[in-house]
């Protein structure tokens, strides 16, 4: 399948890059994370890795909850998503979208890309977590080969962050690994078989905030969001929450 028959166009692969500090890096306007996925996913086989959202337990305490995997599903032709939680019963969990989750490590996808043959593998906002993405990713590309990748994960260079330091705060989750830049990421994905990288930087969005907030500081945080980090990112879309690095999986052939 094609960029174009996949829906939203892709971003131009990452060009070659010096390291040099002062080097201007060309970075396109961000977009909505949810709804980017969601069309890339249109129409294809996708293989959702990570997931299990622990927080889509507590989906009726947050209303305004957004969940990947069931954005993925409401466009995909059929979706089948891994995950290592332990929440995750031996034999899988069917979901209230209609998909299926079962449990699996990501370094050992073989049998369930062999039986499920994706055309596109997501992993959302599973790399930070992980303490061996290059060696993952390339044994992905091993068994599936010829087969999309998208992986999204936040900025290490976010506005968020940038803004709560200031005030001697980090905006960060007790399981994250590592924290992602445009560099280290364009890094990564010369590192691995994966063809024709490219970097797309996505906005924060304020349902992960909003939900949890009551009355007016809910809406102090939506004017916050609408006049000053959408604009912001907007602007300068290196301080975006996050990155969407896509590719194919293997040589490129």
């Amino acid at each position: 399948m094609t960029d174009a028959e996949a829906g939203t166009p892709r971003t131009p692969p990452i060009p070659p890059l010096r390291y040099d500090p002062f080097e201007r890096l060309r970075v396109p306007r961000p977009v909505d994370r949810y709804a980017y996925v969601r069309e890339r996913c249109r129409g294809r086989r996708v293989l959702d890795l990570g997931a299990y959202d622990e927080t889509e337990v507590a989906k009726a305490q947050h209303a305004r909850w957004r969940w990947l995997h069931a954005e993925i599903a409401a466009t995909a032709a059929a979706v089948l998503g891994v995950d290592a939680s332990p929440a995750l019963p031996p034999g899988g969990l069917a979901t209230r979208v209609g998909t299926r989750i079962v449990p699996g490590d990501v370094g050992h996808l073989d049998a369930i890309v062999a039986g499920f043959q994706p055309d596109l593998v997501v992993a959302g906002e599973l790399i930070e977590h992980t303490p061996d993405a290059l060696g993952w990713i390339s044994r992905l590309a091993a068994c599936a080969p010829g087969a999309d990748f998208l992986a999204t994960t936040p900025n290490a260079t976010s506005i968020v962050n940038l803004l709560m330091a200031f005030f001697g705060r980090e905006n960060n989750h007790p399981d994250h690994l590592h924290v992602y830049s445009y560099k280290t990421l364009a890094t990564l994905a010369s590192r691995v078989p994966l063809a024709r990288p490219s970097l797309t930087p996505y906005y924060y969005d304020p349902h992960l905030l909003l939900g949890r907030l009551p009355g007016l500081a809910g809406v102090a945080a939506g004017a916050l969001d609408t006049l000053v980090l959408k604009p912001a990112q907007f602007l300068f879309p290196l301080t975006s929450f996050g990155w969407i690095l896509e590719g194919r999986l293997g040589d490129g052939s």
